[in-house]
């Protein structure tokens, strides 16, 4: 069950990282008519800050997913250095149960808090609301968050062993 969770794991983190990468290329595209706009036409595009910054918005939430899955982040194993295997492998179930959680309450409060233009949650000069961009970086964490889950059960069959998830030093 771990290996079929895993390769659905996997599949979500790609179709992220192809939203991402596609985010990266709208953003470089956005960026270029921007400053062409700006300094070789002198004619500034109006919104066009709005639009970087929800794309923007997009390519940070698919990153931090994809590099969560890929163990991108950066680390500090200090904790192993100094007591050994024995305690940390109790510090990797207390601190992936405490992400798991976070992330859940940030990808609640990100749905939760995701408005329209009822409550004039919208870009400052297109008019562009948040609400769906809101879903994006939720559904993000989502995943983010069924990695660590998947992280914790793998740790946990292994409790005895070697953790295939733990930082390389």
């Amino acid at each position: 069950m771990l290996e079929r969770f895993d390769k659905l794991l996997s599949q979500l983190s790609s179709g992220i990282a192809i939203i991402g990468a596609i985010g990266i290329v709208a953003l470089m595209l956005i960026t270029g008519v921007a400053v062409f706009w700006r300094y070789v036409v002198n004619d500034p595009i109006f919104g066009i800050s709005d639009l970087s910054v929800l794309t923007l918005s997009i390519v940070a939430g698919t990153s931090v997913c994809f590099g969560a899955r890929n163990n991108s982040h950066v680390s500090v194993n200090v904790i192993s250095y100094f007591f050994g295997r024995k305690v940390t492998r109790v510090t990797d179930v207390i601190m992936r149960t405490l992400t798991l959680a976070m992330l859940l309450v940030a990808s609640y409060a990100l749905i939760d808090k995701a408005c329209g233009f009822d409550k004039a949650c919208i870009t400052d000069n297109l008019s562009i609301e948040h609400r769906p961009f809101f879903y994006v970086l939720s559904a993000c964490m989502l995943i983010y968050a069924a990695n660590i889950a998947w992280q914790l059960l793998v740790g946990l069959k292994h409790f005895g062993g070697d953790d295939p998830n733990e930082p390389a030093d």
